[in-house]
């Protein structure tokens, strides 16, 4: 009787502790797009869209920095891409550089905010400084995407230039067609987590989409809208500094003005 107590005790604490781990949200997100144009185009009569994305990412737990991000997957509707017509830059081209790419091969360009700290104490007093570089996105392929972190107007703009531009090698992207949604899926490698030895926590980013014309084609066309509404959804997946393998997903959700 006493070890069927001791084992129902045991049972007991790691339920208690799996429920602890769930309640507690790694991170907290807002992530919010804007759409221009903001007409929403149809199949048959596709507009050239350009728009911009904006992600802020807070802890869950006061007085540590933000959780590891192992993925960004956004869904946007009635948005469709054309990668095979226009020119392109795979990982392959880029090195220690990405100046090599043809500038039409460049779909986004942003920045990001981050802190890099101890990959063992997650608390902001073990943070070893902020890295904020440039974020360059390339056209890899019909599917296919390549982000690639440059420096920024400031030399030491990441852990006071220990960091620079191809310390961190390109990594990459996937996008689709799902129904009438377009869905971006960027898993975050262990070389954009981990640089250096630290960890990495994404404070926000942003980026600038924009569409191009070449000879009939259109790279990012808006071929509809939803009512007034052109809906959208990021799917952040986290872990705790502490403990990459407790994942967690948090889905935001939100709608820009769409107009037939």
């Amino acid at each position: 009787m006493k070890r069927i107590a001791l084992i129902a005790t045991a049972v007991a604490m790691l339920i208690a502790a799996t429920a602890a781990f769930a309640a507690t949200q790694v991170n907290t997100y807002k992530a919010t797009y804007s759409f221009s144009p903001k007409s929403g185009g149809s199949a048959k009569k596709p507009v050239k869209a350009s728009f911009k994305q904006n992600i802020q990412v807070t802890p869950g737990t006061a007085g540590d920095r933000a959780g590891v991000l192992l993925n960004i997957k956004t869904t946007i509707y009635g948005l469709k891409v054309d990668g095979k017509d226009f020119p392109t830059c795979p990982a392959s081209q880029i090195t220690s550089s990405d100046t090599a790419c043809p500038k039409g091969a460049l779909v986004a360009t942003g920045s990001i905010t981050a802190v890099l700290g101890s990959p063992t104490d997650p608390t902001t007093g073990a943070s070893d400084g902020a890295c904020d570089p440039l974020l360059h996105v390339w056209n890899g392929g019909q599917g296919k995407l390549v982000f690639f972190f440059v420096d920024g107007a400031a030399p030491n703009d990441c852990l006071s230039g220990a960091i620079t531009t191809g310390s961190v090698p390109p990594y990459p992207a996937t996008y689709k067609q799902v129904g009438k949604n377009l869905v971006v899926n960027v898993p975050i490698p262990k070389s954009v987590d981990y640089p250096s030895g630290l960890v990495g926590s994404l404070e926000s980013e942003t980026l600038n989409w924009k569409g191009q014309s070449s000879k009939g084609h259109i790279s990012i066309a808006s071929v509809g809208c939803k009512g007034s509404k052109r809906p959208y959804s990021t799917a952040f997946t986290a872990a705790p500094i502490t403990d990459a393998t407790q994942s967690q997903t948090v889905t935001v959700s939100g709608s820009a003005p769409c107009s037939k």
